[in-house]
């Protein structure tokens, strides 16, 4: 059974790597709609 799981999650992550690269989203129109923060939110930071 460990190993059924262990091949499971590999070919889980194997498929979920292979849609990043093909752009494919769950989220298609909410995944980069929003900018979380703005570009000097990062810069402000770190003193």
């Amino acid at each position: 059974m460990p190993r059924f799981f262990l091949v499971a999650a590999i070919a889980t992550m194997g498929l979920f790597n292979y849609a990043q690269y093909q752009g494919w989203s769950l989220f298609a129109d909410d995944a980069g709609a929003q900018q979380v923060r703005s570009p000097n939110a990062a810069r402000a930071l770190h003193k």
